[in-house]
């Protein structure tokens, strides 16, 4: 029994598309067209897809071919089109490569460089990433080990005493450790320890001075360094002032070490936004310099020749492919092919001579 066709419209639409794999690879290739440069276009990664399948398409509405052959020459149009457009690329690329400017490199590079001047030493500087992170982790171990909360502030009780011998203990193991630990072999100017064993004086003067100087710049290291030499042996503070000045300080030094976190946190920062641009300006210029074929003017030449006298002969010969059948059809007033091809040619005579031989040879056997 055969459905009626408002069955068979009900039943097709509920259909959803092939589920399998092997119908969905028959379903992708329902649209497939023009042989093989639809099934596997011959064309660059870079290249768009779209624009030379609507290349192809052009090309077989405007010559209809039929036939392999026909077929043929119109594939190897749309291939030499695509290839000079290729040529025109490569041109631009190469002229862009000459005339652009090359990238900046990083500035950052300069402003925080890794390693210590001279450019080929291998001694971290203070902007090293290892030097850095090792730099802002002790920081923050610190600040989460000491607070302001943790500062002793019952004055008037009779345990003062030894609160604050308890806390200038645990600070100073603190202090120790933020000041051991810290990376100072790459911070400018530290005086080389083998100094100190040509001139012990020397060396202390030097370092010194390189202390003084990191602490006139409020560098935690050198608040570290000093403010653990004033806690030394530091009385109980006996009236306000003495406690202030006391509180002042420890204050001071925890804010000196949260500036530090903030201005390592906006180093890195700036140098990960310095990258990425150079990472983006770097691939947009290969993008405008990236070329397929050879960059040599003289290879660009003969490309162009060479693509431009297959393109030439691809179209002749369609053309004259075509005339050939066009003129094939259409038939004289005699019903006889106004211009016959060699092929007919050949042909009829073959079947004339064929059968001249066969009169000749019936008149031979009578």
């Amino acid at each position: 029994m055969v459905a009626s066709p408002e069955i068979c419209r009900i039943n097709g639409a509920k259909s959803r598309g092939p589920i399998t794999q092997r119908g969905k690879a028959i379903a992708a290739r329902n649209s497939t067209k023009h042989g093989l440069l639809a099934e596997k276009p011959p064309i660059l990664a870079s290249e768009d897809l779209e624009t030379f399948q609507g290349l192809v398409q052009s090309l077989v509405d405007y010559y209809q071919p039929e036939g392999a052959v026909e077929w043929h020459f119109v594939q190897t149009i749309a291939m030499c089109i695509q290839r000079q457009h290729r040529l025109w690329a490569a041109e631009v690329a190469l002229g862009n490569d000459q005339t652009l400017l090359p990238v900046p490199k990083p500035y950052t590079e300069d402003k925080y460089p890794h390693f210590k001047q001279p450019e080929n030493s291998e001694h971290w500087s203070n902007y090293h990433p290892a030097n850095l992170l090792r730099e802002r982790k002790l920081l923050t171990t610190f600040l989460e080990h000491n607070t302001v909360e943790m500062f002793p502030t019952e004055r008037r009780s009779k345990y003062f005493e030894d609160m604050w011998e308890e806390w200038i203990a645990v600070t100073m193991k603190y202090l120790k450790r933020l000041e051991d630990g810290y990376p100072t072999d790459g911070i400018p100017g530290k005086p080389d320890r083998a100094l100190a064993l040509v001139s012990r004086e020397t060396y202390v003067d030097r370092f010194n001075t390189w202390i003084a100087d990191l602490k006139a710049s409020g560098h935690p290291f050198a608040e570290c360094w000093f403010y653990r030499i004033s806690l030394h042996g530091a009385d109980v503070p006996k009236t306000k002032v003495m406690w202030d000045y006391y509180f002042e300080k420890y204050v001071a030094f925890l804010d000196a070490c949260r500036k530090r976190i903030e201005q390592i946190n906006q180093v890195e920062q700036e140098i990960e936004q310095e990258r990425d641009r150079y990472q983006q300006d770097l691939a947009h210029r290969q993008a405008l310099t990236a070329s397929p074929i050879p960059p040599s003017v003289v290879l660009l030449n003969r490309y162009e020749s060479h693509i431009s006298k297959q393109l030439e002969r691809a179209i002749e010969q369609l053309q004259n492919l075509q005339n050939q059948r066009k003129d094939k059809g259409s038939m004289g007033s005699f019903g006889q092919d106004p211009d016959p091809s060699p092929l007919t040619q050949v042909g009829s005579l073959s079947c004339q001579e064929f059968s001249c031989s066969g009169t000749d040879f019936q008149k031979g056997d009578s």
